[in-house]
C-alpha cells in the first residue's frame, strides 16, 4: 500500500526506493550465510564438549587411576576455547544484521533526498511536503526488511541447533557390551 501511496505522490522517487530496496535483501542474505556457519559450527564444538565431559565424569575414577587430570584439563580448555572463538564470530555475524539494513534504509532515505531535491529545483515536481510524505512513506516500506533480517538470524541459530538435534535423532543406537553378551 505504500509503495502505491510513493507511486501516486512521484514515481521517479518511488523508483528510487524500488531499486535500492534490494540491496537490502544482498546484505541480510550475506550475513545470514555467515551467521548459519558460525552457528552450525558453534553448536557441533558445543555437542563436542558435552561429550567430554560425559565422557571424562563417566570415567572420572579411569582418568584419576591414570593421571589423566592435566592432560583432560588441556583437551576441556582446547575444546572451550574453540567454542568461545566461534561464538564470538556467531555473536558478532548475527549483531550486525539489524545495523546493516539500517544503512541500506538510510541508503534508501539519502537517494529520495537526492533525487527530491533535484526533483524540486529542476523541475519543480515536488513540494517539501510531498518529499516528506515519500520519505514517511519509504520510512514504512523498509521497516519490514529489518524486522524480517532479524528473525532470519535468530532462524539460522534455531535451524542450526535443530540440525545437531535431528542428526543425533538419526544416529543409530549404539550396542552395550553388556547386552550383546546375554
Amino acid at each position: 500500500l505504500t509503495l502505491i501511496f510513493m507511486l501516486q505522490t512521484n514515481w521517479k522517487i518511488a523508483l528510487v526506493v524500488i531499486l535500492i530496496t534490494p540491496v537490502s535483501f544482498f546484505v541480510a542474505g550475506f550475513i545470514a550465510k555467515r551467521t548459519y556457519s558460525m552457528f552450525r559450527k558453534q553448536s557441533e564444538i558445543r555437542g563436542e564438549q558435552t561429550a567430554l565431559i560425559d565422557e571424562t565424569i563417566s570415567g572420572i575414577k579411569v582418568v584419576k587411576a591414570f593421571g589423566q587430570e592435566e592432560n583432560t584439563v588441556k583437551r576441556f580448555d582446547e575444546v572451550n576455547d574453540r567454542l568461545c572463538d566461534v561464538n564470538m564470530k556467531a555473536t558478532f555475524y548475527s549483531s550486525i544484521t539489524n545495523p546493516s539494513t539500517r544503512f541500506v534504509n538510510n541508503l534508501v532515505y539519502a537517494g529520495v533526498t537526492i533525487s527530491g531535491g533535484l526533483e524540486a529545483v529542476l523541475t519543480g515536481g515536488i513540494t517539501v511536503g510531498g518529499l516528506t510524505c515519500i520519505l514517511s512513506y519509504a520510512n514504512q516500506y523498509t521497516k519490514p526488511f529489518n524486522e524480517i533480517s532479524g528473525v532470519v538470524t535468530e532462524l539460522q541459530n534455531a535451524i542450526a541447533c535443530g540440525a545437531k538435534i535431528f542428526s543425533l535423532i538419526n544416529q543409530e543406537k549404539e550396542i552395550d557390551v553388556e547386552e550383546s553378551e546375554n
